[in-house]
C-alpha cells in the first residue's frame, strides 16, 4: 500500500457550520515520503481570534489565497486511491468528506489509518496520544504545531515509526490485532496483516523468551518460583535497631558512598530514632515530618531493620498510589542496596487494581462488528500492554487507551475467581503480587486495602506484627469510607443489563443458555431456572430502579443530599419504598438459590473453561445481588451509623445510597492500634498549633496516650520558611462568600489578573467551591491570553493529571484548582511561585457524616467548631500551604483572599500552625507591590 498523510486547519470543530483554512499532505511509499502537498484555503467568513491563536493563521494570511472550490479537487488528485493517515482520522476525514461532497467530489478511500488511535493501542501507557506527545515519545523532534503540512510531516514520522512498532511484535500478537481491527477498519487490518507477513518472514511464530502464551494469549511470564519463595535466613544480627539505622544515615554511612552529594537531614534522624524506639519498645508513634524531611527512609531503614532482626513482617500504607509508586520506584532500590540485595519488598494494591487474563482472553474471543471502536481498540491496547507488563496493574494504563467501562470487564474480583481451576491460576497477575507480598519482610499497600484487610478480617494482606501509615492524616477520612458501604443505581443497573437484557435475548444468563444449549452438561432443571432467572433479574431490576427514584425524588430541590433521620423514616416516600424493596424478596431468594445452583453445577463441568464461564455467571448475579440488598440493609435506622441518600447531576439524576459510622476511633482502636505492638502514623500535617489532640482523638489513640504507649513528636522541616516563602492578606478583600459566584469571580478575574502578571504565570489558585472556579476560570481566560498567559481549570479544561502536566510544562500559565489540588502535587523550583488561597478549607457542615458527628458533639457538651471543624480545616490550610516550597531553593508568596485569617478568634490558630511564616497585612495594592519585589528579588 501507498499512503498519503493529511493534516487540516479549520475554523472550528464542525464540519458542517466549519470551514478549512490550511491542508498539507505528505505520500510515503515504501517506507519513505517522497512527495508534498501545501496549501492555505480562503474561507467565507472571518477565522476566530482562538483559531488565530492556535495556528497563526489569520485573516491577512488568506487574503490571496484560492477558495476550497479550487484546492480540494487538486488535494484529491494528490491523494488518488492511496491510503489516507491521519493523526485523528475520525476529525479531518469527516471534514474532508463533508467539504468535497459540497463540490460534487468523493473521497476514493474514506477509510484510513489513524496514527492517534494506533498509538493508543501501541503505546497504551502513555498518558496522552497527542501527535507532539508520541513524536517525542518516539524520538521524533516535532515540526511547528497547528500547522498542516508540518503536522502532516511530523504524524508520517510517527507512523513509519509506528510500522516499526508493529514488525518488533510477536506474530501472534500482530495477527491478533489484524483480525480485531477488521471489525471497524478493513484498511488498517490490511496494513496489519501485512506487516504480519514481514513479521513471519523475519521471525516466524517465535515467542520471547519473557512471554508464553496460553489458549491462543500472549502475556508475560511470571517470574521462577524460586523467585517467590521467602528470602534467605537474616544476615543483619542487630543489636540495636535504632543505632545502626542511624549509622546507615550518617554523613559516613553506605548511603553516601552511593547517592552523591547525600547529606544527613537532622530531622530525618530525629524521625529514625523515634520509629525505631516505637518499634523496638512496642509502642505506637505518632510524628509529624515537615516538607523536605525525607520521611520515607526515616521510617523504612529502621522497619528494614525491625523486620530483619525479628522475622517479622511489617506493612506500609499510603494514601495515594503516588507516594505508592515512588516508594516502589525511589526507595526500594536504595534500600535494596543498603541490604546487599537481602531483602525482600513487595507492593500490594487492591484486587481490582489487576487484570484477569481468562476475562482478556473472553472479551478478545467475543468481539464482534457490533463493538464500539473504542472497547474494540481497547482490547487491542490491552493485548500489546499484556506483552510488556510484568506487573498487570491498572495503573498503568491510559484511561483513554482502556476506558473504564472495559476495565471493569476484564479487571480480577473473588466473585469470578475460579482460582486453580482457571487455566492462567499460575501466571494470574493479582496471585503473583500476592505471593511476592507473602513472601516479603516489607509489604507497600494503600489506605483503602488496609482497611478492606480490617473489614474481611485480615483476609486480604499477609500477617504482620508493625504498621507505618504514612500520609495518616487522611486515615479518618478512609476509614468512615470503607467501614461504610455505598450503592450505587447506575452500577446496579449496568450490572443487571450485563446479565440479561433485550427481554432476555442478550446477556450473561442468556450467553450460557446458548453455549449449554447443546451441551450434555446442562441439567434439565437448571436450564428451567436460567429461563426464569431473566423474568426474575427484569423484576428485581426494575423494582429497584423505582425504589432509587423514590429515594432521590425526596432529596429537597437545590440540594444533593438527604440525611435518613426518624422523621423520614414515617415519610410516605420512604414507607412506599420499603414497600417496594419487600416485594422484591421472593425473587431476590430464588436468584440467591440460582447462584448456589450455578457454583455446584460449575464443579461438574466437563472443562475448565465451561466452569469459568459458569461461575462468571454466577459472579456477577452473586455481585448484582448484593448491591440490591445492601440498598434495603443499608436503610435500616441504627444510632452508629449515618446513612444519606445523593442525587446528582440533572435531566436523568444518578441516585446512591451511602452509609458511614458516625465514629471509627472505636473501630481503629478495636481492629488497629489494640491488636498491633507498633504503630507509626506519620505525615507533613498532624498537629495543630503544636498539639496532637484532633489526631489523638479522631483515630482512637487517647487511652494509648494515657497508658504511656504513645511516642508523639513534631520532626521540623529543614526548609527556611521565613526567608523562603512570603505569606500576604489583603485587608481590602471583599467577603467573598456573601456575593454571587458570579460576582466574587469578577473581582477574582481582576485580581488573579495582577497576581498572574506580577509572577508571569506559575501561579495556583486553590478554590473551595468548584462553581466560583468554573466562573472564574470563564472570566480570567481572555485578559490572561492577551498576555500570553494560558488559564488551565480543573474539570474544565481536563483530568487533574492533564492539567497538572500542562501546567508544568508551560510557565507562564495559572492553575485553577479545587479539592484533589490541596495536597498531594508536587511543583518544585519555579513552576510555582504565586500560591493563592481563595477561601479558607472549612468542609460543608450540612455533609450527613460531618452534620451527625456534630450533633454527637454537641450532645456531649462539646463544641463542634472548636474541637472538629476548626482543626480539620487547619490541617487542610497547611496541606495547602505546602504546595508552594518542596525544596531547598524554592522562593514564592501565598496569598490568602480570606480575612478571617487576620479578623477572627480562630485565625490565630492558622497562622500559628504554619512554621515560623507570618502575615503581613497590607492593601491589595500594596501586596502587589511587595510580591513583585520579592519575586524579582529571588528570581
Amino acid at each position: 500500500m501507498n499512503y498519503v498523510v493529511i493534516d487540516i486547519e479549520t475554523t472550528g470543530l464542525d464540519p458542517i457550520q466549519h470551514e478549512i483554512i490550511e491542508v498539507g499532505a505528505v505520500r510515503v511509499v515504501d517506507g519513505a515520503t517522497t512527495d508534498t502537498f501545501h496549501a492555505l484555503v480562503r474561507p467565507e467568513t472571518s477565522i476566530p481570534s482562538e483559531i488565530t491563536r492556535l495556528t497563526g493563521i489569520d485573516d491577512f494570511m488568506v487574503a490571496d489565497a484560492e477558495p476550497a472550490s479550487t484546492v480540494l479537487p487538486r488535494l484529491l488528485q494528490f491523494i488518488g486511491d492511496d491510503t489516507l493517515v491521519a493523526h485523528n482520522l475520525q476529525f479531518d476525514q469527516p471534514f474532508l468528506q463533508h467539504h468535497v461532497d459540497k463540490l460534487g467530489y468523493t473521497l476514493i478511500q474514506p477509510d484510513g489509518l489513524c496514527t492517534f488511535t494506533l498509538s493508543r493501542v501501541l503505546f497504551p501507557t502513555l498518558s496522552s496520544h497527542r501527535l507532539t506527545t508520541v513524536a517525542e515519545h518516539l524520538g521524533i523532534v516535532p515540526e511547528s504545531a497547528h500547522r498542516a503540512l508540518s503536522d502532516a510531516m511530523t504524524t508520517a514520522k510517527v507512523f513509519l515509526q509506528l510500522t516499526e512498532q508493529v514488525l518488533a511484535l510477536p506474530y501472534l500478537l500482530v495477527q491478533q490485532l489484524a483480525q480485531l481491527s477488521g471489525l471497524y477498519s478493513q484498511r488498517t487490518s490490511d496494513w496489519l496483516t501485512e506487516l504480519s507477513l514481514h513479521v513471519m518472514a523475519q521471525k516466524a511464530d517465535t515467542i520471547p523468551d519473557d512471554c508464553e502464551v496460553r489458549d491462543g494469549l500472549l502475556y508475560t511470564a511470571p517470574p521462577p518460583r524460586s523467585d517467590d519463595e521467602k528470602s534467605k535466613p537474616s544476615t543483619w544480627p542487630v543489636k540495636d535497631v535504632i543505632q545502626e539505622a542511624l549509622a546507615l544515615l550518617s554523613a559516613n554511612g553506605p548511603l553516601s558512598e552511593f547517592l552523591p552529594g547525600y547529606e544527613p537531614r537532622e530531622g530525618q534522624l530525629q524521625m529514625a530514632a523515634k520509629v525505631g524506639e516505637a518499634l523496638t519498645a512496642h509502642k505506637h508513634a505518632v510524628i509529624e515530618a515537615g516538607t523536605g524531611t525525607g520521611k520515607s527512609m526515616a521510617y523504612l531503614i529502621p522497619a528494614a531493620l525491625y523486620a530483619k532482626t525479628t522475622g517479622e513482617r511489617v506493612v506500609v500504607s499510603t494514601h495515594t498510589m503516588a507516594l505508592q509508586d515512588q516508594i516502589e520506584e525511589r526507595d526500594f532500590p536504595t534500600l535494596l542496596r543498603l541490604f546487599g540485595g537481602e531483602l525482600s519488598l513487595a507492593v500490594q494494591k487492591g484486587r481490582k487494581n489487576y487484570v484477569c487474563l481468562r476475562k482478556v482472553r473472553n472479551e478478545a474471543g467475543t468481539l464482534s462488528a457490533l463493538a464500539s471502536p473504542e472497547d474494540i481498540q481497547g482490547v487491542m491496547a490491552l493485548l500489546v500492554w499484556l506483552s510488556r507488563t510484568s506487573e498487570g496493574v491498572r495503573e498503568e494504563l491510559s484511561s483513554k487507551s482502556v476506558g473504564l467501562g472495559l476495565w471493569g470487564r476484564v479487571q480480577s474480583e473473588t466473585e469470578t475467581c475460579i482460582n486453580k481451576r482457571c487455566p492462567f491460576f499460575r501466571p494470574c497477575y493479582f496471585f503473583r503480587a500476592k505471593t511476592r507480598a507473602q513472601a516479603a519482610e516489607i509489604v507497600v499497600t494503600n489506605h483503602s486495602l488496609l482497611l478492606s484487610d480490617l473489614k474481611t478480617d485480615h483476609r486480604v494482606l499477609p500477617k504482620y506484627e508493625a504498621l507505618v501509615i504514612d500520609e495518616a492524616h487522611h486515615l479518618e477520612e478512609q476509614a468512615t469510607k470503607h467501614l461504610g458501604n455505598e450503592v450505587h443505581a447506575a452500577q446496579i443497573a449496568a450490572l443487571g443489563h450485563r446479565l440479561s437484557r433485550d427481554q432476555g435475548r442478550n446477556g450473561i444468563i442468556r450467553d450460557l443458555l446458548t453455549r449449554f444449549e447443546t451441551s450434555q452438561s446442562l441439567p434439565f432443571a437448571m436450564e428451567e431456572k436460567l429461563k426464569r432467572a431473566q423474568e426474575w433479574i427484569a423484576e428485581v431490576a426494575q423494582s429497584a430502579d423505582v425504589a432509587f427514584a423514590v429515594l432521590g425524588n425526596m432529596v429537597p430541590a437545590g440540594k444533593n443530599e438527604l440525611r435518613l433521620t426518624d422523621d423520614i423514616f414515617k415519610h410516605p416516600s420512604f414507607i412506599q419504598f420499603s414497600e417496594q424493596m419487600a416485594s422484591l424478596r421472593a425473587p431476590i431468594h430464588a436468584l440467591r438459590e440460582l447462584v448456589k445452583g450455578l457454583q455446584e453445577w460449575a464443579k461438574t463441568a466437563a472443562t475448565d473453561d465451561e466452569a469459568g464461564r459458569i461461575l462468571d455467571a454466577a459472579g456477577y448475579l452473586d455481585q448484582w445481588l448484593q448491591g440490591v440488598e445492601l440498598l434495603e440493609e443499608m436503610t435500616v435506622p441504627s444510632v452508629e451509623r449515618v446513612t444519606w441518600i445523593e442525587r446528582r447531576g440533572y435531566g436523568r439524576p444518578r441516585y446512591s445510597v451511602h452509609t458511614a459510622p458516625i465514629d471509627v476511633s472505636a473501630t481503629l482502636r478495636t481492629l488497629l492500634f489494640d491488636p498491633l505492638p507498633a504503630t507509626i502514623l506519620t505525615s507533613a500535617t498532624l498537629s495543630v498549633r503544636g498539639r496532637f489532640d484532633y489526631t489523638i482523638n479522631q483515630l482512637g489513640l487517647r487511652d494509648t496516650l494515657d497508658e504511656q504507649r504513645l511516642i508523639t513528636g513534631i520532626v521540623p522541616s529543614p526548609f527556611d520558611y521565613p526567608s523562603q516563602a512570603r505569606l500576604f492578606v489583603p485587608n481590602d478583600v471583599p467577603e467573598l462568600a456573601k456575593m454571587s459566584s458570579e460576582e466574587a469571580a469578577t473581582w477574582l478575574t481582576d485580581s488573579l489578573y495582577h497576581l498572574a502578571v506580577a509572577s508571569g504565570g506559575r501561579l495556583l489558585a486553590l478554590f473551595t467551591s468548584h462553581q466560583m472556579l468554573r466562573e472564574t476560570a470563564k472570566h480570567l481566560r481572555a485578559p490572561l491570553a492577551a498576555k500570553e498567559i494560558a488559564v488551565f481549570a480543573q474539570d474544565v479544561d481536563g483530568s487533574r493529571t492533564a492539567m497538572l502536566e500542562a501546567f508544568r510544562n508551560n510557565p507562564r500559565s495559572v492553575l485553577l484548582g479545587a479539592q484533589s489540588f490541596w495536597e498531594g502535587i508536587d511543583l518544585p523550583g519555579d513552576q510555582l511561585t504565586t500560591l493563592v488561597i481563595i477561601r479558607l478549607p472549612f468542609a460543608p457542615p450540612s455533609h450527613p457524616v460531618t452534620e451527625a458527628r456534630h450533633e454527637r458533639l454537641t450532645n456531649s457538651g462539646q463544641s463542634p467548631f472548636w474541637v472538629a471543624s476548626l482543626p480539620e480545616a487547619v490541617v487542610r490550610f497547611r496541606q495547602g500551604f505546602g504546595r508552594l516550597i518542596r525544596t531547598r531553593q524554592d522562593k514564592g508568596v501565598v496569598v490568602v483572599y480570606d480575612k478571617r485569617i487576620i479578623t477572627s478568634k480562630y485565625g490565630a490558630t492558622f497562622i500559628q500552625s504554619l512554621s515560623g511564616v507570618r502575615p503581613r497585612v497590607a492593601p491589595e495594592q500594596d501586596v502587589l507591590r511587595q510580591i513583585r519585589s520579592f519575586l524579582t528579588q529571588s528570581s
